[in-house]
């Protein structure tokens, strides 16, 4: 599936509906090259944009899962500071136990509450009438600290009143391969898209 054939199926009036599709599941993997990471990033922008307009009429958030990550830090106190200010600063001192606290961060259901809270305040300031597609991306900046496969075991049963696609850069073959080589488990529930 080309990006233009992503384009044309969000566009699909049918599809829109978050209770329709592939399984009647709202959880899609769109599967790319890895080299194609920035001009796909540029893609779910114009995707973005083009979906808004009011000839589609389609809200569309878009998510970068490694800039929401440190903004997720950043809400979390750590003494006087932030998670995210402690971490930086005790990266290079103590960079096994750093890696470890990321790691539980990012696979921690707190992380995913906020970003459901993010995602359904916006859902709650755009109109009834409108369909809701949640685009997430970034899988390949905040590896090894979070894989795709565990973020969506951890989150689908957020999702709710809209479809999430998130953009993968890697193939599927019997698992999930993030940049190619990369072992991730497989996303059972997740409907692929691949670009081919």
């Amino acid at each position: 599936m080309t990006i233009k054939e992503l384009y044309d199926l969000l566009c699909d009036k049918s599809f829109q509906d978050p209770a329709t599709g592939y399984l009647f599941f709202p959880a899609y993997m769109y599967l790319y090259e890895p080299e194609m990471e920035y001009h796909i990033r540029q893609e779910i922008q114009t995707m973005k944009e083009r979906l808004v307009r009011p000839t589609d009429f389609v809200d569309v958030l878009a998510l970068n899962i490694f800039d929401e990550f440190c903004q997720y830090l950043k809400t979390q106190k750590w003494g006087t500071s932030n998670w995210l200010e402690f971490i930086l600063s005790e990266e290079a001192k103590n960079h096994t136990t750093v890696q470890t606290t990321i790691r539980q961060k990012a696979n921690d259901r707190k992380f995913c509450e906020y970003l459901n809270y993010r995602i359904q305040s916006h859902l709650s300031e755009i109109s009834d009438l409108k369909k809701s597609y949640v685009f997430v991306y970034g899988f390949g900046q905040i590896y090894p600290y979070l894989r795709a496969s565990k973020f969506m075991n951890l989150f689908e049963g957020y999702i709710k009143e809209y479809k999430i696609i998130l953009f993968y850069p890697g193939d599927a073959k019997k698992n999930y391969n993030l940049f190619k080589v990369l072992n991730d488990e497989n996303l059972y529930r997740a409907i692929k898209l691949i670009n081919e």
